[in-house]
């Protein structure tokens, strides 16, 4: 999980569109895409049920049918039955993990028993919970007719995979997990695009009875253009990797846990208030996501470059996984060619051995780099009081700031300051899905104390944008004093 589906005649399943990326060597896995309805379903129970991490949906029109369809079926015995659930940690990732160990979004039988601990089902469903999350989620969709909502919409969403299925083509190396993992795993991979779950995004995996895997990117809609549609940049393309990636290292994980539960338990100690923050409550959870996050920083050296590598490594570093990077490196002996180790977990005693040995300094590790944080933060804060006090001001704002009822047809902003101004700004995203579509570059009137943003807005959306914050810094007097951070903020009618 990073914190940004099946094929079935008759049924509820977008027929899969097949992908293969250009190879070099062993041949590149294809990729299903979809909307799967199975995802699309529980991702609705689960909004109506209250989950943060399913109340995050980006897409506006999408948001609004599935509430006027759905909400006067908030009281449903499958709405609160997911609620309850809430308090045996069934959230985030274990509701996709549910619907994709189901056949279809119709009679959701098991496509293994339950009761059998099928590999791939989440450790944190008992099995009988499953079995009546789905027996209630059935009666759900047939009330509240989830397969007429799910049929109007196949035109947003084969728009959703063609435009996925073009970032693939162009920028994704799927060939790249063959030669690293190592080429014994037989996987179907499926790209899912969850439309509800925002910058959620998780990485389920389903065993067949024949051994067979179909490894799963659940991948959360957290981007969507001026006309509402969704949206698939190249920056995504790690998370893509990262998801996917869950899938092999889980696995390697669950193999050695014991020869990690030492080091794990003390490193987690250390970092257990910012790992739980991000939902990861567990050593063993936070272990899955370094490795992960450790594999996806090689797949960007590999296939970018250093700093392609670098730039992902900073942003692990700034949410707690300080060790990861020493991990990255010690993966570059499993990859140095020739070849000698045939996957994982052959190199496996060597990760135990850089987890033990991190683990006998955590404490002083974490301490220093936490000491460090709050004085770079202590100087920031200095600083901006500084420019609070003789730094420019904003006299004017059109809109005017925390305006409602803005006219969608306006296609400007346009910011007064106090003082002449550089040749500089910094519009920072609060939220991608409330920051406003820019038309161009901006530009200063003669004067320097006028500066107008070409824009597009559209119909009922809150927008929020920072001008400046304590790490950008672009807006800036003639005589070089930041603007203080103002938060911009308006709603068209």
């Amino acid at each position: 999980m990073k914190n940004t589906l099946i094929k079935c005649a008759l049924l509820l399943i977008l027929p899969a569109q097949l992908l293969r990326a250009e190879t070099a060597g062993p041949a590149a896995p294809q990729i299903a895409v979809s909307v799967d309805p199975r995802v699309e379903l529980f991702s609705i129970i689960f909004r109506l049920a209250g989950n943060r991490e399913y109340n995050s949906a980006r897409v506006p029109g999408y948001v609004r049918d599935v509430d006027a369809q759905f909400l006067p079926f908030k009281d449903h015995p499958a709405v609160k039955y997911a609620a309850a659930l809430r308090g045996s940690n069934i959230g985030y990732d274990a509701p996709m993990n549910l619907a994709v160990h189901l056949k279809d979004a119709q009679g959701l039988e098991q496509r293994v028993p339950f009761a059998s601990r099928p590999g791939g089902l989440c450790p944190r469903w008992k099995p009988e919970e499953a079995e009546k999350m789905a027996e209630l989620a059935r009666d759900f969709a047939k009330a509240s007719d989830f397969k007429g909502f799910y049929a109007r919409h196949q035109t947003l969403y084969n728009t959703a995979v063609r435009r996925m299925q073009s970032l693939l083509e162009s920028e994704m190396h799927m060939e790249w997990f063959g030669a690293f993992f190592g080429s014994g795993k037989r996987a179907d991979f499926r790209m899912v695009l969850g439309m509800l779950n925002g910058g959620n995004c998780y990485g389920p995996h389903f065993t067949n009875a024949d051994g067979s895997e179909e490894v799963y990117s659940v991948l959360g809609v957290w981007k969507a253009d001026g006309d509402g549609q969704p949206v698939f940049t190249s920056d995504m393309v790690p998370t893509i990797v990262h998801e996917f990636t869950h899938s092999y290292a889980n696995p390697v994980i669950d193999r050695h846990a014991g020869a990690l539960l030492w080091s794990g338990s003390a490193i987690y100690k250390e970092v257990a208030e910012i790992m739980g923050r991000q939902a990861y409550s567990d050593w063993k959870i936070m272990m899955y996501e370094s490795l992960v996050r450790a594999c996806v920083h090689r797949y960007l050296q590999d296939n970018e470059g250093r700093a392609a590598r670098r730039k992902e490594a900073a942003e692990d570093e700034r949410i707690g996984f300080y060790w990861v990077e020493g991990l990255t490196d010690l993966l570059g002996k499993y990859e140095a060619q020739p070849r000698k180790y045939k996957d994982l977990d052959e190199f496996f005693p060597q990760i135990a051995a850089y987890y033990k040995g991190y683990a006998a300094t955590v404490a002083a590790s974490v301490k220093a780099i936490n000491d460090k944080a709050a004085a770079e933060q202590a100087s920031r804060e200095k600083a901006m009081l500084d420019w609070r006090d003789r730094g420019p001001r904003i006299v004017a704002m059109s809109p005017a700031n925390n305006a409602a009822g803005v006219d969608p047809a306006t296609d400007k902003l346009v910011i007064t300051f106090d003082r002449p101004m550089r040749d500089g700004w910094s519009f920072v995203q609060i939220d991608p899905a409330r920051y406003p579509e820019s038309l161009g570059s901006p530009a200063y009137d003669s004067h320097r104390k006028v500066l107008t943003v070409q824009i597009k807005l559209v119909p009922g959306r809150s927008y929020a944008v920072s001008l400046n914050n304590a790490d950008y810094t672009g807006f800036k007097s003639a005589d070089g004093i930041p603007l203080y951070p103002v938060v911009y903020k308006f709603s068209t009618k």
